[in-house]
């Protein structure tokens, strides 16, 4: 391999043959003519001059250009038009059951009944009813439910084929906010399975991957109906359909 030396007169090819030094210039050794290798030689660099360190700062002062100037104007009025259209969605109410006028059942004494065997069968609970039932109850445990800033107003369930969807409205500074959570119920072997399946802020989808980390928005609710909570568990099997729930009590 052809190396190179430095000299008063500039660098030097060293022959990789016979080791004699060659001016730069050459392309074979003057002694033995083996080609040398030109690589190793620096590359002339054309002086900078006051010129071209004017236009490199001039360049340095421009800024992005044209095109990259649009691009991220474009950017920021999709990203505002986006959190626009998420705010309003959040900001629309939902289609929930209105507020029902039917007599509340004592639900929770069916329950019980279910669970101690005074029950036999499946039996019927319709979602007007079950409605009723949340609307009565939580009367009483209003001021678990408020939060700071947010008052408590109303619990309603939907029923669909398999799932079952709880919603939450409350006010801030009188103007209603909605949560809700959908749950996919199968029961198995005397088993109750519930899967999140996603859920609403207002009109607003979230993902059922976020609304796992989400539902402690519910947490107020679940401790308020912690009693019911546990009677439904000792059932044998919850199936949901269209308007109402079926439950089946447990059996020996």
């Amino acid at each position: 391999m052809t190396t190179t030396t430095a000299t008063e007169k500039g660098p030097k090819l060293i022959c990789p043959e016979c080791r004699r030094e060659n001016e730069a210039a050459r392309i074979f050794c003057h002694e033995c003519g083996q080609r040398l290798d030109r690589s190793a030689i620096p590359a002339k660099q054309k002086p900078k001059t006051a010129e071209d360190e004017r236009k490199r700062l001039q360049k340095m002062m421009e800024g992005p250009g044209k095109l990259r100037q649009n691009f991220f104007a474009v950017s920021k009025l999709a990203l505002a038009a986006a959190v626009t259209a998420a705010l309003v969605e959040i900001a629309l109410p939902p289609d929930l059951p209105p507020p029902t006028k039917a007599i509340a059942p004592q639900m929770d004494l069916e329950l019980e009944s279910a669970a101690t065997f005074h029950i036999t069968g499946p039996f019927e609970l319709p979602q007007e009813q079950v409605n009723a039932y949340l609307t009565s109850r939580l009367k009483t445990k209003k001021k678990i439910m408020d939060e700071p800033l947010l008052d408590f107003v109303r619990a309603t369930a939907v029923f669909h084929a398999g799932t079952c969807t709880i919603g939450v409205e409350r006010s801030l500074f009188g103007y209603s906010l909605f949560t809700q959570s959908s749950y996919r119920v199968e029961s198995a072997g005397g088993k109750i399975t519930v899967t999140n399946v996603g859920g609403w802020l207002g009109r607003l989808p979230v993902h059922p991957a976020i609304m796992k980390y989400g539902d402690i928005i519910f947490a107020d609710l679940w401790f308020a109906l912690d009693r019911e909570h546990k009677l439904v568990a000792k059932m044998a099997g919850v199936s949901f359909h269209d308007g109402g729930v079926t439950i089946t009590p447990p059996t020996h």
